[in-house]
């Protein structure tokens, strides 16, 4: 197995090792050092059919089930399914997830890690983009760090100052996802590192604030955090399986690709944790 940093700010491409056999104990210990360093990963060439995929998930830690029903897939319920052709939509095209996000953050206990397999991918285009949050939260301005302490933000699964399209959810469904408010400096449970935690798709508000002051310092912080600088833009190729912590990286869907070609991927996100 070789493991190559994709870039200075994040991202290390992982090659020679088929998630869809058993892994090495030391293989699997190489895989969490790497992405502890470097915060997303691209294991390439994975052919994985669903089951097989939830299975290889479990090497970063236990699978859940989406919440949106409809997305599941039946013979692998922990796998669902992000296609520029929404179930939704009946066959209208939308690329979903344009906006910077961190998953699931609308929950309790948001996902600590996802893996987005490639399965259908347009000609050119189609990209992830990536932030690094540690280094976003490292260079903000001492007297922004100093007035952010301490505040927490309110999450929603639709916000009132939602970026991207959102599914619509049965009645269950959102029973399960009531507001939410997390603190907007997180640390990693494991690296002890703290990033800056915003989803300018699901954060309403700074809770206890208005909204006219709640909207300016959130602009501020995202206009920050959006600097290129701290991004990565992930190019696929068939067969690439990319691997990222939530807790600490921000991430989007690029657009500018041909809408009319199908882009479909295959996703698993892992149980979730209190972010603290």
């Amino acid at each position: 197995m070789k493991i190559e940093p994709l870039s200075d700010v994040l991202g290390a491409a992982v090659s020679g090792i088929d998630l869809g056999r058993p892994v090495a104990p030391e293989d699997k210990r190489a895989l969490h050092d790497a992405l502890a360093d470097h915060l997303v990963l691209c294991i390439r060439g994975q052919d994985l059919e669903p089951p097989v995929f939830a299975e290889a998930a479990r090497l970063f830690g236990p699978p859940k089930k989406y919440t949106t029903r409809r997305d599941r897939l039946d013979d692998a319920p922990e796998v669902s399914i992000v296609s520029n052709r929404p179930p939704s939509l009946e066959g209208k095209p939308l690329v979903q997830a344009k906006h910077w996000h961190t998953d699931d953050s609308y929950l309790a206990k948001p996902a600590t890690l996802t893996l987005l397999l490639a399965k259908t991918l347009p000609d050119s285009g189609g990209d992830t983009e990536f932030i690094n949050c540690y280094e976003v939260l490292d260079a903000l301005p001492e007297v922004t760090r100093e007035r952010i302490e301490g505040l927490r933000a309110v999450h929603k699964y639709r916000s009132r100052r939602n970026q991207s399209w959102v599914a619509k959810r049965s009645a269950e469904e959102l029973a399960e996802t009531p507001p939410v408010d997390h603190p907007l400096i997180r640390t990693h449970p494991k690296s002890g590192r703290q990033s800056l935690y915003i989803n300018p798709n699901r954060i309403d508000h700074i809770d206890g604030w208005n909204e006219a002051e709640s909207d300016a310092l959130l602009d501020e912080l995202y206009d920050f955090a959006f600097q290129p600088r701290f991004q990565y833009r992930h190019r696929y190729e068939a067969g690439d399986l990319i691997v990222w912590d939530n807790r600490c990286t921000m991430h989007r869907a690029n657009a500018d690709y041909d809408i009319d070609q199908l882009r479909v991927m295959h996703r698993v996100m892992l149980e979730g944790e209190v972010p603290v």
